[in-house]
């Protein structure tokens, strides 16, 4: 029985490789249906399984056997799950932007853009650090370290404007 688990646990891993994640559930109360977390499952418990079957057939009972790898099945999915799947799909969450929603805002220039050149800025957006390419737009130049405004963005290169100082 446990090779069958480890086997379908191991199919089910290739398979989903194979084929991608079409029945992902991100989360609720059905988040242990993530084929990933079945796999997982499916596979600890196989392989805990056959160990204990092949190891300690005569001090553990075919029962204790099976709640102890179904178990460990169940807590290995789970910590797979708590620190390393909402982890990475948190990171995954934050680290994408929408980049219209950065119009508007200031950026820092962190490497010159020359007259009619292309340089570098740093700006915030939802508590991160990102860099990209920029562009006076109107063709002047830009200091490192000054303030602009991201006023477009075009094929990727951010187009700013010097920002006017009040003094």
């Amino acid at each position: 029985m446990y090779v069958i688990f480890f086997g379908i646990g191991v199919g089910f891993v290739v398979l989903s490789l194979l084929i991608g994640a079409l029945v992902d559930i991100e989360g609720g109360p059905l988040a242990f249906l993530q084929p990933k977390l079945i796999a997982v499952f499916l596979t600890v418990t196989g392989g805990v399984g056959m160990i204990l079957s092949a190891r300690w057939d005569s001090f553990f009972s075919a029962p204790i056997v099976l709640v102890i790898s179904v178990s460990i099945g169940v807590v290995i999915a789970g910590l797979i799950h708590r620190f390393i799947i909402i982890p990475l799909h948190k990171a995954q969450n934050t680290s994408a932007h929408d980049k219209q929603a950065t119009i508007g805002i200031t950026a820092k220039v962190i490497s010159p853009i020359p007259e009619g050149g292309y340089g570098k800025i740093r700006y915030s957006i939802s508590g991160s650090f990102v860099t990209s390419p920029a562009k006076c737009e109107d063709g002047g130049e830009v200091k490192n370290g000054e303030n602009v405004d991201i006023i477009y963005i075009e094929g990727g290169t951010y187009y700013v404007r010097r920002q006017v100082n009040a003094n």
